[in-house]
């Protein structure tokens, strides 16, 4: 399996997915889904899969726990997108926006602001006495934070939150990656301390962020755990690819969407027939009404949700089978990459991906009205999921490679500089200009603050990579550079 899925990875386009072409209407609608984004966000449609997928993850978001031995996770989708600017990433999410709220979801954003802003604070409202006249003193008012409750969040160039040079980002990175927590864990609930009492915020938020390709993006995807906890999809947009998107935008003014494709009604109502066959198994297994469970408080909601999550779903036959050759796959992949250090952060990157595996695989069933969730829908889940972290690994490789050719330019450049302040002379034997090893070793370690012993080490690299070469003349060494 994994020979098909790394040969395809490369080559396969939304449309070739076994999940938009499978003979089920669930398959038909995900197309129309597709179809309908593509009017908006010109040849962005693997973003337009994951749009749907956190749709409909947060639509069902109240209801579905997956459970995992003694833990659960939940079905929500926390999107990263990392493209280049003016390249489709804001009107997709006008896209998602209008759909999302379509189905009752309510949709936020965020650019700026307080740590209040996001986990909530208290106001302080005046009391007043029976005539109505201040009392002096004051009644404190919890206001809930943007992370409260379940709705939905965009962070639009979301390369403020890598901003190291203020400490704020990184509570605000600790926030996010709590309100990312599986629902209904303790870690998943935000808890800030002030004069006034304490804050606490239990999130039911999924997470949609967009950025163009920060210069440092790849110090923080390797040092960092916050894109160990999203779902990271980095997309490269050719120059050839941009002048195709400004052809076909300009080839659209004055000319209507047909009619063939679906509204946003149309999609919102599947997504909500969705919904509520999805939450009329919880109810009946919970043999409660609609009207006596939207009585209930959070808490309550997410016992029923956590204790009935055997009833929602159940893993057919082959279910198990796919996972693991899912993991197999994802694991063959990983290991096939050569750097170290970008193999072992692929690694931390693989928990994550597991998650995902289920969640779509739920969520595709879910979809195709199925309760057993089967080995196809694995398939279907694998096949998106296996596709990105290829790529991902990939553009990890060539950012690094990008790296090291810098890194590698660098200590050329600085070999050469101490070069050019030594004694140079003509070779009688190779007639190459030349200077003595020990010198430049003595020049590199002052000019570089190292010692002659380090200042070596580094130059015999060099020598090893075939940069530097050696001659000699008797027992003296002399050096100069091959290109």
């Amino acid at each position: 399996m994994l020979e098909d899925m790394r040969s395809n990875s490369t080559t396969r386009k939304w449309n070739d997915y076994t999940l938009v072409n499978a003979p089920y209407s669930g398959s038909q609608f995900i197309r129309q889904y597709i179809e309908r984004f593509n009017t908006v966000s010109f040849f962005n449609e693997y973003a337009g899969l994951l749009s749907y997928f956190f749709v409909l993850g947060q639509v069902l978001a109240p209801y579905v726990r997956i459970p995992i031995h003694g833990v659960w996770i939940d079905c929500r989708l926390h999107v990263y997108w990392i493209q280049e600017s003016r390249t489709g990433k804001s009107i997709a999410w006008e896209f998602t926006a209008k759909l999302l709220r379509a189905c009752g979801i309510e949709v936020e954003s965020f650019s700026a602001g307080s740590d209040a802003r996001l986990i909530g604070t208290f106001d302080k409202i005046p009391l007043h006495d029976e005539n109505g006249k201040p009392t002096g003193q004051f009644d404190n008012v919890l206001v809930p934070g943007l992370l409260n409750g379940y709705k939905t969040l965009l962070f639009d160039e979301a390369s403020m939150l890598l901003n190291d040079s203020k400490a704020h980002f990184s509570d605000k990175i600790l926030y996010l990656q709590q309100a990312m927590a599986a629902l209904g864990s303790e870690t998943n609930v935000l808890v800030k301390h002030l004069v006034s009492g304490s804050v606490k915020t239990p999130s039911g938020v999924s997470l949609w962020m967009t950025t163009f390709p920060p210069k440092d993006i790849m110090s923080h995807v390797l040092e960092k755990g916050f894109f160990q906890r999203v779902f990271l999809y980095q997309n490269s947009v050719s120059v050839e690819t941009r002048q195709t998107t400004s052809e076909h935008r300009l080839s659209g003014a004055y000319v209507p969407v047909p009619d063939k494709v679906w509204t946003y009604d149309t999609l919102s109502k599947f997504i909500l027939e969705t919904r509520d066959t999805i939450r009329e198994r919880l109810l009946t297994a919970a043999n409660i009404s609609l009207e006596d469970y939207e009585a209930l408080d959070a808490d309550a909601k997410e016992d029923l949700a956590i204790k009935h999550a055997y009833d929602l779903f159940e893993a057919g036959p082959s279910y198990h089978a796919a996972l693991l050759n899912a993991t197999d796959d994802y694991y063959e992949l990983i290991k096939g990459i050569n750097n170290e250090n970008i193999r072992e952060t692929a690694m931390s990157f693989l928990p994550n991906v597991e998650n995902y595996t289920m969640i779509f695989a739920n969520l595709i069933a879910a979809t195709m009205g199925s309760k057993k969730i089967t080995s196809d829908h694995v398939m279907m889940a694998t096949e998106i999921i296996y596709d990105n972290l290829h790529n991902l690994t990939i553009w990890l490789e060539e950012k690094e490679g990008h790296k090291e050719s810098k890194k590698r330019q660098g200590q050329i450049k600085a070999w050469r500089d101490s070069y050019a302040k030594c004694h140079r002379m003509i070779h009688e034997r190779t007639n190459r200009e030349v200077v003595r090893l020990s010198q430049l070793t003595e020049v590199y370690s002052q000019l570089h603050g190292v010692s002659q012993k380090t200042a070596r080490r580094r130059l015999d690299d060099l020598i090893s990579n075939n940069i530097v070469k050696v001659v000699k003349t008797g027992v003296t060494a002399f050096v100069y550079f091959e290109v």
